[in-house]
């Protein structure tokens, strides 16, 4: 009987059952890791897409004004036939009948008088 209270005892104190909280601490700590990558890839997402918006805000407002450059361009030809002779004559070199063409050029008389002297 002495015996068996000593295996008792002994069994007793044996046996141990550990708790798993090793393994809720590394779940905690994995998973407030992932939300902070999450968190942080977040922000950063967010920074570089409103930079785009800003930059295609920008396109978009030139784009506008050369719409209404151009609008009014179009209103201006359509309206008279004036601007479109002046842009004939200016950026084609359109002339009329019995027009003459002269042709001014300050560079052109300092190449005649330089090779007047030279000769």
């Amino acid at each position: 009987m002495v015996l068996d209270k000593i295996m008792l005892k002994r069994r007793e104190t044996t046996i141990l059952i550990k708790p798993y909280k090793k393994k809720r601490k590394k779940r905690k700590k994995l998973f407030i890791g992932i939300l902070i990558i999450g968190a942080i890839l977040t922000f950063s997402l967010y920074l570089i897409l409103s930079f785009m918006v800003k930059r295609e805000l920008k396109k978009i407002e030139e784009i506008e004004k050369e719409n209404k450059y151009y609008r009014k361009e179009i209103q201006k030809l359509s309206n008279s036939d004036i601007p479109y002779e002046e842009i004939l004559r200016t950026k084609y070199g359109y002339i009329k009948k019995g027009e003459k063409v002269i042709i001014y050029s300050p560079n052109f008389k300092n190449n005649e008088m330089k090779r007047g002297v030279e000769e």
